[in-house]
């Protein structure tokens, strides 16, 4: 197989995945070192690249990587990640990173269908957007999850607008977010 029909790419610090959305296909390459690439290799890095199989709720639509950490959105709104969870970013619920799970594959814990999921190549936090909010896990030392507190989420919190917005894309590093989008009411104008 080539890599012809690649639809998306994301690169971590020091790693990369790739998606062929029309096959479902997920490969990867670089740094594996907190299985972030979901396959366990005793931290080797992939040295080519190789297939990721991804099991999860169907066809995968959508991919996302931070530092250390991938994600992927399946066509049924649900997301599963993998990699390192120094700081609560794969949104499962806990602080524990792959290697160290029976399963490194996890569920997002998000209450909603996700649309699109943002985060960065140095960032330790990511975003799930949906059609009406945006949920937020990991770092949250310098307010990077756009929450009024500080200290990391293990557990999507959801992000809290001053007006209704609808977001498109969120973008983070290793020290702040932006995020694109617009106001649906007029209370900015």
């Amino acid at each position: 197989d080539s890599l012809s029909d690649i639809d998306e790419i994301s690169t971590g610090l020091s790693f990369a995945i790739f998606l062929d959305k029309d096959k479902s296909r997920v490969w990867g390459t670089g740094s594996n070192l907190y299985w972030q690439q979901c396959a366990g290799t005793s931290g080797i890095p992939f040295q080519s690249v190789r297939e990721i199989k991804i099991e999860g709720g169907g066809d995968i639509i959508h991919i996302e990587t931070s530092r250390e950490s991938s994600y992927f959105l399946f066509d049924d709104g649900k997301a599963r990640s993998c990699g390192r969870n120094d700081e609560g970013q794969l949104g499962n619920g806990d602080f524990i990173n792959s290697e160290s799970q029976k399963n490194p594959i996890v569920n997002v814990n998000v209450r909603e269908d996700i649309k699109r999921i943002g985060s960065g190549p140095s960032s330790q936090s990511v975003f799930f957007i949906s059609a009406e909010d945006v949920w937020a896990a990991g770092l949250n030392d310098r307010h990077q999850l756009g929450i009024d507190e500080i200290g990391s989420k293990e557990m999507p919190v959801e992000v809290e607008f001053e007006c209704e917005v609808y977001i498109d894309y969120v973008s983070s590093s290793g020290s702040h977010t932006v995020a694109d989008g617009f106001y649906i009411d007029d209370c900015h104008l």
